[in-house]
């Protein structure tokens, strides 16, 4: 093989690369091939090859949608070309629809709402981007999961991993005024979890079933909520068999006499909490001056003895 190596053969050599998982080299000898093409004159050559390096560099950034859209960019510039991607060919404009969505997809899951109407807009994209998947790549396997990640993953696995994902993100919108509602969305987030095979994720989501769905009624002030560590929460306490008996009859539980604990209200809770938090802080600053005196007291008292010698 000659030193001086022509564009194609950057290429080969960068496909060779990428099959080994080399993906920094890789895109060196893409970009490489690419300024070797423009340079005689071969646009397309060129266009190829700094496609070519631009899907490889996803793999130095995989949660930069950024990187995802500038592939993707590149691609839509060679139009139906079949790209050899390691060990499969997929046409340069479909990866191309592939890492758009994949870039919708991470710039949505990014958002971090602080509010009920930012979590329902979260819900919409995720839902939009769920329809995008399912409309543009049923049936297709998606390249970029399968060569940075090994994993096989398709567009209809993608749909409701986001359907589960939109329904939860709902029911957080409607926690603070609705926790049977929220405890609704949740339940549908595990269905979609569960047609999506992560069990795990179903569990997490009836969990909270559990907790928004629950309802208790507050040992200190008699309030009825709904919504377990959100309205109220468990708090430990010693239960007597006769304060035990107190609470039968009642609709809702007070207490839970099998692990010991009580049901308090938020307010009430904050409120104990608030004060417990006041008397230490009082009851440390009293230490404090204990403290300072005795100190001083032990300083007075070196001074006397050695003034004595």
């Amino acid at each position: 093989m000659p030193l001086i190596k022509t564009a194609g053969d950057l290429v080969a050599l960068g496909h060779d690369l990428v099959q080994r998982g080399n993906f920094v080299e890789a895109n060196e000898k893409y970009s490489e091939a690419a300024r070797k093409f423009a340079k005689q004159g071969d646009m397309m050559g060129a266009n190829i090859a700094s496609s070519y390096a631009a899907v490889v560099a996803i793999g130095q950034q995989m949660a930069n949608p950024m990187a995802y859209r500038i592939a993707s960019q590149s691609l839509m510039n060679i139009g139906g070309f079949m790209m050899k991607i390691g060990l499969r060919e997929v046409p340069a404009n479909q990866l191309a629809t592939e890492l758009d969505l994949l870039a919708t997809e991470l710039e949505v899951l990014s958002l971090s709402p602080t509010n009920p109407q930012q979590f329902k807009d979260k819900a919409q994209a995720l839902q939009t981007a769920a329809m995008q998947f399912r409309a543009k790549m049923t049936g297709q396997v998606l390249i970029i999961p399968e060569l940075f990640s090994k994993t096989a993953m398709s567009g209809d696995m993608k749909a409701p991993q986001l359907m589960a994902l939109a329904e939860e993100a709902l029911g957080e919108s409607l926690i603070l005024e609705d926790p049977k509602a929220a405890a609704e969305h949740y339940q549908s987030a595990r269905l979609w979890w569960m047609q999506a095979g992560r069990q795990d994720f179903a569990d997490a989501a009836s969990m909270r079933v559990r907790a928004y769905g629950r309802a208790a009624k507050c040992w200190f002030c008699g309030r009825e909520v709904s919504g377990e560590g959100i309205h109220f929460v468990v708090m430990a306490a010693e239960l007597t068999d006769v304060v035990k008996r107190t609470g039968e009859g009642s609709a809702l539980p007070t207490f839970d006499p099998i692990n010991n604990t009580i049901f308090a209200c938020r307010g009430c809770y904050s409120a104990a909490f608030k004060l417990a938090d006041d008397l230490a802080i009082k009851r440390t600053a009293e230490l404090e001056v204990k403290i300072e005196r005795e100190l001083a007291a032990i300083r007075t008292q070196i001074r006397n003895l050695r003034g004595m010698h």
